[in-house]
């Protein structure tokens, strides 16, 4: 463009109107982003939450190695009773009892070589379920508490939990009595889940009845190995 045609447009503004008209004039800040875009959005992030929850595997790091079943069975895993005793008995019981097993002196009784504790069962089961108030010897010495019930009328503990926290008591701090199994307490709690009223010492040794037998111990089988040995020390002997 010559400069005679420039100063020409420059000076006719009207011929430049309908090229102004043709371009968008400028606006502030930006524009909106159109809506079908967070629609299509929105239901990608939908996609990939439902796509996850189908295929995480629970987000479990066995869910990506190559033997992971997602149909097999999740074997529960046991839990011994003296371990499930020792979690209640720090739950419920240390404060009085204290973790050595030996209780306040005065105050609470200690556990460790009580006779209350390592002597029969149905004794125990009295105390713990439904409580016990006024003196008691242990160990020589006299104590006037209170103990809580653990059954029912208390803390409404479940059988396996007292079977647990009793098991742990005649287990530690030296102590060496029999598993008081879920079974023995399945049969003393409702036996004595209506008492409203805790025991007293001289009421804990009455009417008693027999002792429970502690579980049977599963034979185990002999090895194939020591069976052999056997039979070649014995072709020693007779040779």
């Amino acid at each position: 463009m010559s400069d005679k045609e420039h100063n020409n447009q420059t000076d006719n503004p009207d011929l430049n109107d309908p090229l102004l008209r043709e371009k968008e004039e400028p606006r502030e800040n930006s524009s909106p982003i159109p809506v079908f875009i967070l629609f299509a959005f929105a239901a990608l992030c939908f996609w990939g939450g439902v796509y996850l929850v189908e295929h995480s595997g629970d987000f479990s790091k066995d869910a990506y190695t190559r033997d992971y079943d997602p149909n097999a069975k999740v074997a529960a895993v046991q839990v011994s009773l003296f371990d499930r005793g020792k979690k209640i008995f720090n739950a419920q019981c240390v404060a009085c009892h204290q973790t050595n097993g030996q209780g306040v002196t005065g105050v609470y009784p200690p556990l460790a070589g009580s006779k209350w504790v390592l002597g029969h069962q149905e004794v125990l089961a009295r105390i713990l379920i439904n409580g016990l108030n006024g003196p008691v010897i242990v160990l020589g010495n006299q104590y006037n508490g209170n103990m809580p019930a653990f059954g029912p009328a208390g803390l409404n503990l479940k059988p396996t939990d007292i079977a647990s926290v009793l098991t742990y008591i005649r287990q530690e701090w030296g102590n060496e009595a029999s598993d008081f199994t879920v079974e023995t307490m399945e049969k003393y709690m409702p036996m004595y889940s209506a008492r409203t009223t805790p025991w007293n010492a001289e009421e804990l040794v009455q009417n008693l009845g027999p002792e429970p037998e502690p579980p049977a111990e599963e034979p185990t089988e002999k090895a194939p190995d020591s069976e052999k040995a056997s039979a070649e020390t014995a072709a020693l002997v007779t040779h």
